[in-house]
């Protein structure tokens, strides 16, 4: 009797602490989007179905089923896409509340994400603005936002970006970003692989050094032991797939000779497009297509002309723009080489996407999921909300629909609006988990019980 009279307790005390934070402290996110589809709000439409409203109930049933739940999360619905697709992640953002600073991807050199403007929106380093706002790749609920977005899209996996196992610059925040990230992801049934860039070895020394081959052995080594075993990793050709963003600054085949030769594990080693020969063609199994300013010109005349489809892996590109913030930012002088691709909607991620699967590549790397301060990002925006990510659904044959994306983005932004609410935690944890385990009914179902009691506020 006790515990059902401190239930209610709780109950009325959450509610009171609910209606007070949506007057005095939530900011309003009505920006109309510049490039997006008709806002809907689907859970208004879920909410036709809701059912019972009986709060304190169905938080005793969901507190009795807790025991009981697997973690073992069941495979994504059914898609009939043949190609592996892959998504690029930046897994090097930083925000003040999760890591005490705001990261340098956020600032750049003149940009300050403390100041906000009259629509709420954080001043960053970028042309486009997150739909939830700037964020840091530690902080869990970040992560299982995009994590269930991808699972939802229909995408097999996420390529990291990956600087290298050092303490300099902000190397180590990007691998304890990437690690906390794949420790999250290990819970999922998505795979992942690592994209290395040669060109952290420049900041040891300004020449090539002993010491520089044995920071890149030292950096190999460490991805062979931490990451090639996982059973998650993503395999083509059944090795793990290893990819070299270049190489770009280690340009002698014989140095990368003696870095791989200390190397156990049968890779498929993977370079930059038109790069083999500075690998080493009898180190690499192949290459990936990339972004180039001249778009279909480039991306069509390099798989028609410069690779064999029949001899080496050939790894495809969609991607939905360039528009890089270097020159805003201050990361580039005004008098640099300077260009764009213009996203035009999501044409040219459908052109790009289009192109490299008229050609037999062996996987899809999307270029790129969260890359803001090059713009090549499909993660949803302000300016273009979910729509590359239902276009991603149809590339994919996922048959999960466009609704559906909506759930994780409702859940983040609950859980943020009312961060101190135990009873809103408690609700989207279990939404969260029917959501990974394909249950996405009784998911929207909780979505929309805590809107009712609680209240949320979305700009899509």
């Amino acid at each position: 009797m006790k515990v059902r009279l401190l239930k209610k307790t709780l109950l009325v005390l959450s509610i009171l602490f609910a209606i007070s934070c949506n007057e005095e402290s939530l900011v309003e996110e009505n920006k109309s989007l510049k490039e997006s589809p008709e806002k809907i709000d689907y859970y208004k439409d879920w909410m036709k179905n809701l059912g019972d409203y009986d709060l304190e109930k169905i938080i005793d049933e969901e507190e009795k089923k807790m025991l009981s739940r697997s973690s073992t999360v069941p495979k994504s619905a059914k898609r009939t896409s043949e190609k592996p697709i892959l998504v690029h992640y930046m897994p090097w953002f930083r925000s003040l509340d999760v890591d005490g600073a705001w990261g340098q991807h956020w600032t750049m050199t003149n940009k300050n994400p403390d100041i906000i403007n009259s629509e709420g929106e954080r001043e960053i380093a970028s042309h486009y603005y997150p739909l939830i706002g700037p964020y840091s790749t530690k902080d869990k609920d970040l992560q299982q936002y995009h994590l269930l977005l991808m699972k939802l899209a229909g995408v097999d996996g996420v390529i990291f970006d990956w600087y290298g196992k050092r303490d300099v610059l902000d190397f180590e925040e990007i691998k304890q970003g990437m690690e906390s990230f794949v420790s999250e992801l290990d819970k999922t049934n998505l795979d992942f692989a690592v994209m290395y860039e040669d060109r952290v070895v420049r900041e040891q020394a300004r020449s090539l050094t002993q010491l520089q081959i044995n920071q890149a052995i030292g950096d190999l080594r460490y991805i062979e032991d931490t990451y090639l075993s996982k059973e998650n990793y993503a395999r083509i050709d059944n090795n793990p797939l290893l990819m070299i963003f270049g190489p770009s600054y280690i340009d002698d085949p014989a140095d990368w000779n003696t870095i791989l030769s200390s190397i156990n594990t049968n890779m498929s080693l993977l370079s930059l497009w038109n790069a083999t020969n500075t690998l080493g063609s009898a180190n690499t199994s192949g290459e990936y297509a990339w972004i180039d300013r001249n778009h279909l010109t480039t991306l069509s005349g390099y798989y028609l002309n410069n690779v064999d489809f029949n001899r080496e892996i050939v790894g495809g590109v969609a991607y939905p723009r360039f528009d890089d913030f270097y020159i805003e930012g201050g990361w580039k002088s005004p008098t640099d080489d300077d260009w764009s691709i213009e996203g035009r909607g999501i044409d040219v991620f459908k052109e790009s996407f289009d192109e490299s699967l008229r050609h037999p590549v062996d996987f899809i790397q999307i270029a790129t999921w969260n890359d803001f301060g090059e713009g090549t990002q499909i993660e949803p925006t302000k300016e273009h909300g979910f729509s590359h990510l239902e276009s991603l659904q149809e590339y994919t044959q996922t048959t999960y629909k466009k609704g559906d994306l909506r759930i994780p983005y409702y859940i983040y932004k609950l859980r943020k609006q009312h961060s101190n609410n135990y009873m809103v935690k408690f609700l989207m944890d279990v939404a969260h988990w029917y959501a990974m385990n394909n249950r996405l009914k009784k998911a929207k179902r909780l979505v929309c019980i805590t809107i009712h009691y609680f209240g949320g506020d979305f700009s899509q």
